[in-house]
């Protein structure tokens, strides 16, 4: 089989490995579609080490076989679940970490770690009826984030983002309204009882925790590894709670990918006007770069075999 092998600063190979045969408790599947993650960028972009390096931890696919003592899965089934490396064309995924993709949810529209992530960070915010939302920064994450808000029972929800496509696009998946980012109006600030941040930017960070009400919680879902970061201290005077929006428990995880596999089934939440770029499997440097040109339109890029 196929794995790809980042080999130096924003390249990649395909190389031929042996094909893997699942454990007790795992099966293979086909990663039929692979998603690129812009927290992979970095790594992607810098990596100089003395050997190569396996990216990778979205798939969506098919069981093809299945380990000993395997029970209720058959091959044939589309999943998704949690794998790393994931850029190849088969992967080992552990049981636990398998949740059924819907019928009615294309699988490349079905990638379960990023809406596990998402889940798993709005979830722990304290949104619910009653609640006003905001959302800092309108991505992949973001807008995801936007949907499962309302399909936790926010009262509103409202989108921040400086680019008029996404502001748009939040506004076809419920929006109450949105804000130009760089333009938001003084009525909005310190008004929200809960403000999701998925900018991974200290100016989107900045705002986030502006807009934060008092006794409201501010949650930090963007990946912020590129400096350091600084709160405001007025936030401490509005009895601002913050919540790390990341969680490292496997198990919080999958309860995540299950109750947001459930919203996916329950037409909540959904992946496809978010998936604007598909790319064929052995364009993965193509899809990186997606990230840094942002062309006109693009949310998020994935890989199909």
């Amino acid at each position: 089989m196929r794995v790809h092998e980042t080999v130096g600063p924003r390249t990649s190979r395909l190389v031929d490995v042996e094909r893997p045969v699942p454990g007790r408790g795992e099966v293979l599947v086909e990663g039929l579609v692979l998603g690129v993650c812009a927290s992979e960028r970095g790594a992607w972009g810098s990596h100089d080490g003395p050997g190569p390096l396996r990216l990778g931890h979205e798939v969506a696919g098919e069981v093809v076989a299945l380990g000993p003592d395997v029970h209720g899965w058959t091959v044939g089934e589309r999943v998704t679940g949690f794998a790393h490396p994931a850029f190849a064309e088969l992967v080992v995924m552990g049981t636990d970490d398998l949740v059924q993709v819907p019928s009615h949810v294309p699988t490349w529209a079905a990638l379960g770690e990023p809406l596990a992530c998402i889940v798993e960070a709005v979830g722990r915010s304290g949104v619910g009826p009653g609640t006003r939302v905001a959302v800092v920064g309108l991505g992949f994450m973001g807008l995801g984030a936007l949907q499962v808000a309302l399909a936790l029972g926010a009262d509103e929800v409202v989108g921040v983002d400086v680019d008029p496509a996404k502001r748009a696009l939040a506004g076809r998946l419920g929006a109450a309204a949105t804000h130009d980012a760089r333009h938001v109006p003084d009525g909005a600030r310190a008004t929200f009882d809960v403000v999701v941040e998925f900018t991974g930017t200290a100016p989107g960070l900045a705002l986030a925790g502006d807009l934060t009400g008092r006794h409201g919680t501010l949650c930090v879902g963007g990946y912020h590894h590129d400096g350091p970061r600084e709160l405001d201290v007025e936030l401490w005077y509005r009895g601002v709670t913050i919540v790390n929006g990341f969680s490292p428990d496997r198990e919080r995880q999958r309860t995540a990918l299950r109750r947001g596999m459930r919203m996916m089934a329950d037409r909540q939440v959904t992946f496809e006007p978010l998936v604007t770029h598909r790319l064929a499997f052995e364009d993965l440097d193509a899809a990186f770069r997606l990230f840094e040109e942002r062309p006109e339109g693009f949310v998020k890029a994935v890989i199909e075999l």
